[in-house]
């Protein structure tokens, strides 16, 4: 195994075992060292995973990783509900969103006694419940915001679940698991994703594979890490960003 090599997190996930958030935790408490790169996130070296005992098969090197193959789809209208959404249900580890119109709509999930229907709070709510970590940065948050602040707080509270606010951010942009991005024209609401029969004409793309996906991760790290994502110069909205900021950094 290359000792003097730094490898992705990535990388990590498949000499470990295990999942993306495990390794996200582990650097964010201390446990992993890792450094940051500017344009292509976290970087760790195979040494400190072995001294961990993280490594599954020290035979195992990073050379010998399997590199999935590069994929784009076009996804058009309705596909958006039955190929981009579909996706936000079955994630497994990291659910990224950026969106300019965050709405509170209802979704319908399968269940094991069948279709269930839900707001969208609910859903991320069963996300971060299963353990997914939920990051949501949007242009006009507060409709959602307020809406379950009210109905759903326990999703506002639990340290998985990630809500901020940028009003610069036009882009629609999802990432699931890390591994796969759609990247187009939807909106977070449900003439764009959801099921409504009179929906929007909507276009985009779905990526995957270790070439494409991660202009798209630095993309959204970039506008999640921004230094100006809580100035506020809405000033109908500047009281309810004041206490997004303040519920964001309590975390």
């Amino acid at each position: 195994m290359p000792i003097n090599k730094y490898i992705s997190t990535k990388d990590a996930v498949r000499l470990t075992g295990l999942s993306t958030q495990e390794i996200y935790d582990l650097i964010h408490n201390g446990t992993l060292p890792a450094r940051k790169a500017p344009k292509s996130g976290w970087r760790i070296m195979p040494q400190d995973l072995a001294g961990l005992g993280l490594i599954k098969n020290e035979s195992d090197s990073i050379e010998e990783v399997p590199q999935t193959e590069d994929y784009i789809s076009y996804v058009a209208d309705e596909e958006h509900y039955s190929e981009v959404f579909k996706r936000m249900t079955e994630v497994k580890h990291s659910l990224k969103i950026a969106t300019a119109n965050l709405k509170n709509f209802s979704v319908t999930i399968e269940s094991d006694s069948g279709d269930e229907k839900l707001r969208l709070c609910d859903f991320f709510l069963l996300l971060v419940e299963r353990g997914v970590h939920v990051q949501v940065v949007c242009m006009k948050p507060f409709g959602f915001y307020l809406y379950t602040k009210e109905n759903c707080p326990q999703l506002l509270d639990n340290p998985l679940f990630e809500l901020r606010y940028n009003e610069h951010n036009h882009m629609k942009l999802f990432v699931f698991d890390d591994e796969c991005a759609y990247i187009g024209s939807a909106n977070i609401t449900s003439a764009a994703i959801g099921m409504r029969v009179k929906r929007n004409h909507e276009a985009g793309m779905l990526v995957s594979g270790e070439n494409l996906i991660m202009a798209p991760l630095r993309h959204f790290e970039k506008v999640w890490d921004n230094p100006d994502i809580f100035k506020h110069t809405w000033k109908r909205f500047t009281k309810m960003a004041k206490e997004l900021e303040k519920a964001v950094l309590s975390k």
